[in-house]
C-alpha cells in the first residue's frame, strides 16, 4: 500500500477512522477541520492510501505554543531568554487500528519533524513538545523526546530539541 501525507482537506473521509482512543477519534471527526480552516489554531496532516486518496489512515496535528523556561531542565535552556519559550506543539498523532504496525506512526512523526524544522527555520523555535499518553512514552522516547515535569494520572509532557532532529536529518 503506497501512502502519502498531506494537509487535511474538507472532503477527506474521517468518519471511519478508529485508533482505539475516543478523544483522538473525536478530534479528527469533529474538530480538526474547523480548527484548521475556521479557527486557525492547528493544522492536521493525514496519511492516505494513494489508491483511496480520501480515506484517512492516520493523522497528526501541529500548532504553535509557548512553554515556561522553568519547565525545561536547566542544561537545555542555558543561554536562552528568561521568558516563555516558543515551541511547536505536536498536539495529536494517531493511526487507524486497521493500519497499525505498518510503520505509519514513524512516517507521520517523520513528516511532523520535517514540517517542524521548516517552520522553526522560518519563525525561530528550538523545541517540539507533546503530551504523551503513559503507554506511548517509550515510543516518543525512542525518537529522542525527554519527559519534563511530573506526570499525574494523565499524559506526560515531553520535549525534543529541534537541533537533534536537524542533526539526524543532515546525517542521513
Amino acid at each position: 500500500m503506497a501512502t502519502s501525507i498531506r494537509r487535511l482537506e474538507e472532503h477527506d473521509q474521517v468518519q471511519g477512522f478508529g485508533c482505539g482512543d475516543a478523544a483522538l477519534d473525536n478530534y479528527l471527526k469533529r474538530h480538526a477541520w474547523s480548527n484548521q480552516e475556521k479557527s486557525s489554531i492547528g493544522v492536521s496532516y493525514v496519511a492516505v492510501d494513494e489508491g483511496a486518496p480520501n480515506t484517512v489512515l492516520g493523522y497528526f496535528t501541529l500548532a504553535t505554543a509557548s512553554a515556561p523556561r522553568e519547565a525545561f531542565p536547566e542544561r537545555n535552556v542555558r543561554g536562552l531568554p528568561l521568558y516563555d519559550l516558543p515551541v511547536i506543539l505536536l498536539a495529536r498523532l494517531a493511526v487507524d487500528l486497521r493500519f497499525a504496525g505498518r510503520g505509519l506512526g514513524h512516517a507521520l512523526i517523520s513528516e511532523a519533524f520535517r514540517i517542524s524544522l521548516r517552520v522553526a527555520n522560518e519563525i525561530g523555535c528550538r523545541r517540539i513538545i507533546t503530551d504523551a499518553y503513559p503507554d506511548r512514552i517509550d515510543w516518543y522516547a525512542h525518537y529522542g523526546f525527554v519527559s519534563i515535569g511530573a506526570a499525574d494520572a494523565g499524559p506526560q509532557r515531553m520535549f525534543l530539541d529541534l537541533r537533534t532532529v536537524r542533526a539526524a536529518a543532515e546525517s542521513t
